[in-house]
């Protein structure tokens, strides 16, 4: 997809609706849909630095037993080790990261950090079960 705010809305739009018609649950969906946004936002804000002639490439595979997403962007990365912030802070960046990792059962970002794969399962625990940096 480009790297722009209108597509960002748009997919996350469309995945929402892929989920629904494949009547998943409820939970599922919610959870799923706003760390998407957030992976997304991510990737074309942070990853791309909002640069329209970049591109930002999502997987997604959804099944009764799990939701798997993969989000990466064509930027240089992150350090997935680093701190990120949790939702009491007025630090206006790394709530994403916090609130995908605790949404989501699996959460692996690979070694550049351009990149995250972020999962829930039917034997969900709500999130923060298996981060990997």
């Amino acid at each position: 997809m480009p790297s722009k705010l209108a597509a960002v809305a748009l997919t996350v739009e469309m995945v929402r609706r892929m989920m629904e018609t494949l009547d998943l649950d409820h939970d599922w969906i919610s959870r799923t849909e706003l760390c998407l946004q957030e992976a997304l936002l991510n990737a074309h804000v942070h990853g791309n630095r909002g640069d329209p002639e970049r591109t930002i490439y999502l997987r997604c595979m959804f099944s009764a037993d799990k939701i798997e997403l993969q989000v990466e962007d064509q930027g240089g990365g992150y350090e997935p080790d680093r701190q990120v912030s949790n939702i009491g802070t007025i630090k206006p960046t790394g709530r994403g990261l916090f609130l995908i990792r605790e949404l989501m059962d699996s959460v692996v970002v690979n070694s550049t950090g351009n990149q995250i794969v972020m999962s829930i399962t039917k034997e969900s625990k709500y999130g923060n079960q298996c981060y990997a940096g």
